[in-house]
């Protein structure tokens, strides 16, 4: 009898920002409050290790660069300053707890491109790992590196041609047996959600930054600053919700550390 597939959560850090960036309005001024309190919130880094019995260990998302520190722009670091990485948090450290070390990986996934999600692909120079992300969330980091429209949210370090990129062009695909990509474009253009489906535990849908926090999912309240595309967003939404009713999934956010650590407190789900 075949093992069954086995999902694991990974801390790799935590980060802070104005809540503007995450609500639609957040910290406006108004007639009424014209010099309205701004809030920092605490915003989770991890990834999703999955033990698949047919096709080996697949991560979702990688988090920051170990050297973030050398690597971000003094911009970025004043904006979204990381305020907890340590060994601990990093990719390696990490999957060793697990039982595994890098060269054990045989496929990445990034649901999008930003410095916070893709440059722990650091820790993968060097190997042929194939690492799937959606065409549209590759062109349009390609040139925003290149044109540096948008550098700073994208960072040439990792956006590198020696790493072994292989693309999605679906909008929806079972990448592997019980593993879904749904483009979720809005928060950038290819960003990429997944579900998985497990024998036991049931379906978990990974929104990404389509929803960084579970009050934009929860109230459907728009991101602030960050929001690229609101039509897109809005109809990424809908997909989401659909996607939730239909598979009864449990739902988890970009960087929301209380659901995190709700679902990281179960240790590994099958």
């Amino acid at each position: 009898m075949a093992k069954p597939m086995r999902m694991s959560l990974i801390d790799l850090g935590e980060l802070t920002a104005d809540h503007g960036f995450f609500f639609e309005g957040g910290g406006c001024a108004t007639h009424s409050h014209p010099n309205p309190e701004h809030t920092l919130r605490r915003l989770k880094m991890y990834g999703v290790v999955i033990e698949h019995p047919k096709d080996g260990l697949i991560i979702y998302e990688l988090g920051a660069a170990p050297n973030y520190e050398e690597l971000w722009p003094q911009s970025v670091l004043e904006v979204f300053p990381v305020t907890r990485y340590t060994e601990e948090n990093r990719v390696d450290t990490q999957l060793l707890k697990l039982g595994y070390e890098l060269e054990d990986v045989s496929a990445i996934i990034i649901g999008h491109l930003h410095l916070d999600h893709a440059g722990g692909l650091e820790f993968f120079r060097g190997m042929d790992t194939p690492i799937y992300v959606h065409r549209d969330e590759l062109m349009w980091a390609w040139y925003a590196v290149a044109t540096k429209e948008d550098l700073g949210a994208y960072l040439p370090h990792y956006m590198d041609p020696a790493f072994n990129w292989k693309v999605i062009d679906q909008d929806e695909v079972e990448i592997w047996e019980n593993i879904h990509l749904f483009l979720t474009p809005g928060h950038t253009k290819g960003l990429m959600a997944m579900q998985v489906d497990l024998h036991n535990s049931g379906s978990f849908l990974f929104t990404n930054d389509t929803c960084f926090l579970k009050e934009n999912y929860r109230d459907e309240v728009a991101p602030g600053w960050l929001i690229r595309d609101m039509y897109e967003w809005r109809r990424s939404m809908r997909k989401l919700k659909d996607l939730e009713k239909s598979n009864d999934a449990h739902v988890l956010f970009g960087h929301d550390p209380d659901v995190y650590e709700q679902f990281a407190g179960k240790g590994i789900l099958d």
